[in-house]
């Protein structure tokens, strides 16, 4: 009885499926002209896009992207050039930590990298947090931060300072 039952299944399997189309038709979308049994028709809710025949859209900057452009327009060549060199000194890990420092209070700094500001120089340091800090996106948080900058500096300064000849502090 189970044995009939089990052939009773497949056959009716079987039959199913080549009672079905075949939809094993490959269909080349690089293809130019479409095989004739095949009918491509959009559905009602498909939407046409015709191609201007202008220039390219260009995209609107954000007012964030604007604010940072204007921004830069209130440097000199020169203060950039100073401003990129002086990028360009700290590590790249050391850059991070430094920033994540100026935003989250217990965020320690390594010897390593108060050694990488401290060497960078106290212009280079202050010019950059300034620059950061009155970008778009994070001017609302410049009270905090440059002041936040000037105590790490001050606290490298006092752990590592004499070590690579004792730079300034800033004033408190």
């Amino acid at each position: 009885m189970a044995k009939s039952l089990l052939i009773v299944m497949l056959m009716s399997i079987v039959m199913f499926y080549m009672a079905r189309p075949i939809f094993s038709q490959k269909i080349n979308p690089y293809l130019e002209v479409m095989p004739k049994d095949v009918t491509i028709s959009p559905s009602s809710n498909f939407d046409y896009v015709e191609a201007p025949d202008e220039a390219p859209f260009e995209e609107a900057d954000s007012p964030a992207m604007e604010y940072d452009m204007e921004l830069a327009h209130h440097y000199s060549d020169k203060q950039l050039k100073f401003l990129e060199a002086c990028s360009e000194k700290p590590s790249s890990k050391c850059g991070n930590e430094v920033f994540k420092n100026m935003l989250n209070e217990t965020m320690p700094i390594t010897e390593e990298c108060c050694r990488d500001i401290l060497k960078m120089g106290k212009d280079c340091h202050i010019g950059l947090v300034k620059l950061i800090f009155a970008t778009y996106e994070y001017k609302n948080i410049a009270s905090k931060g440059i002041p936040k900058s000037k105590q790490t500096w001050n606290e490298c300064v006092h752990r590592v300072g004499s070590k690579i000849g004792a730079p300034v502090s800033f004033e408190q």
